[in-house]
Order: structure tokens, then sequence, then C-alpha cells
């Protein structure tokens, strides 16, 4: 996969924000805060819908194929703003780069192994319900029609991670979480030429990420929380698997592909004291 020297740079110098940021975190006197209505504690088992309200999301995809020596580079970006779901890749249904999977919602678990040290992972899964394209032509008084399966895609990934919580007050805490994201993606297109043939294209993504997830908790009382705070996901490695069936003729190839991520989002969730 080609990464350019300037992206890398501004990959890196996000990352190095965050971490710094979190060292600063780290470095308070975490014993002269109160314990955020005992958010944090050894033996809680806590349960969350993170990125349940993607505020914000900046992507960036790209797709590189070589073919007879030559590369090229398929790439794009941008950003949305939203209060009940984040904007992906996904809205023009062409799938010509990677759908946005770190804007999709997820359900998250983490249990705190000693005081305020979280494990966990988050499971992240979306899907497309299909239909149908229908196409109409008339040509005096001979209507075709012509009718393919629309645009389908199925996303699915697992993060494992791993926190520190930091209380800040009685009602507040800053938890930073990072990890490594595993996601696949599945889709599938269909095209009508003008001689009634039809073209069934299936792509798989394969995408690896360096997940870093600074929340601040808000615990307006004990067992349930609110989380607010930005994400980053930075591409590691990824690839695209294309099957394009023509009557009875496949051709396959395999390209890279990467999405970077920054977003700002919000969840909440609660915690049950296990041991």
């Amino acid at each position: 996969m080609r990464v350019t020297v300037a992206g890398m740079k501004a990959n890196l110098g996000v990352a190095g924000v965050l971490a710094t940021a979190t060292i600063l975190f780290a470095s308070t006197d975490a014993n002269a805060a109160d314990h955020a209505n005992g958010f944090g504690e050894k033996g809680q088992l806590l349960l969350s819908a993170d990125r349940f309200v993607p505020v914000f999301n900046y992507a960036s995809a790209s797709i590189t194929r070589t073919e007879n020596g030559i590369e090229a580079t398929d790439s794009r970006s941008g950003s949305g703003l939203s209060l009940l779901f984040g904007r992906s890749f996904a809205d023009n249904q062409d799938f010509g780069v990677p759908i946005n999977v770190h804007a999709l919602p997820r359900v998250a678990f983490d249990v705190t192994i000693i005081p305020r040290l979280t494990l966990g992972g988050a499971i992240a899964f979306g899907f497309g319900l299909g239909g149908t394209n229908e196409t109409e032509t008339v040509a005096g008084s001979t209507k075709t029609t012509r009718k393919t399966d629309a645009p389908t895609g199925t996303a699915i990934g697992f993060a494992p991670r791993v926190g520190y919580i930091l209380p800040l007050s009685d009602m507040f805490a800053f938890w930073p979480r990072a990890g490594l994201g595993i996601y696949s993606v599945s889709a599938s297109t269909e095209r009508v030429n003008n001689n009634n043939v039809i073209t069934t294209t299936r792509m798989t993504d394969t995408l690896f990420s360096l997940d870093l997830d600074p929340q601040f908790a808000i615990v307006p009382l004990e067992h349930f929380f609110i989380t607010v705070g930005p994400t980053v996901n930075i591409p590691i490695t990824g690839s695209r698997s294309v099957s394009t069936t023509t009557g009875s003729s496949t051709v396959e190839r395999t390209d890279d592909a990467s999405v970077f991520n920054l977003g700002l989002n919000a969840g909440l969730g609660g915690w049950f004291n296990v041991f």
C-alpha cells in the first residue's frame, strides 16, 4: 500500500497530540479528585453503545491498483455533521472506495481488571437490505424494462482495546482508550449493458487500523455514564478483493485499500459489579 510522506506525518501528528494529552491527564494527581460515582473501581463490567451519536466525521479513503506496471490511486475525502447517524462513502452506492466503517455505531464491553485499568473491545456491524434497480426504455411502441439488484453491503468489525479511567470530579472522568481494529466489508453491485448482459461485481475490503479513542465520561449517577470525545483511526494496512463476472467469464484482482477517520462522537453505557 502506498503511503505518502505528508499523509504519514499528518497521521503521526494527530497521534502525537492525543498521546501527549493522555500523558498530561495521567500525570494529574487523581487521588485529589473524587471517584466519579464509583466509575472505574475494580471488578466492573462496563457495557456501552459507542459512537451512538457520531456528531462529526472527517474521512479519507483510497484504493490503489497496479495494472501493467502502472499504479493508479482513487481517493476520496469528506466530512459531515450529524445528530443521529454518520456519513459514509456508501452515499453514492458506487463503492469506488471503502466505506467509512469507523463511523458505524458499535456495542462495547470493558472490564476493570484492577482499579481504573480497563480491558475490552467493541463490535461494529452494519448491513444494507438491498432492493431493485429498474430502467425503462421506450422506443416508439416498444418498451424495454431492465431490472438488476440494487447495490448491497455488509460491514463487521472488532476492535480490542485497553483503557485507563481517571476520575476528575464527582461526576466526570477521563477515559482514554487505544487498540487495534480489524474490519471486513463485503459489497455487491450489478450492471446491465445494452445487450441485456448483467455484470456482477463483488468486493471484499479487509482493513486494519490503530484506534485512538480518548473519551470524557459524564457519570450523573452510579452505574450509568455518557461518553463524549474524539476518535482517530489510523490505517495500518488493508486490501480489496474484487471479482467481476460477465456471463460465464470471471476476472479477479486484489488492490490496496485504506481509510483514515477523525471524528467527534457521543455514546452511553452502564456497569455492573462482577467481582
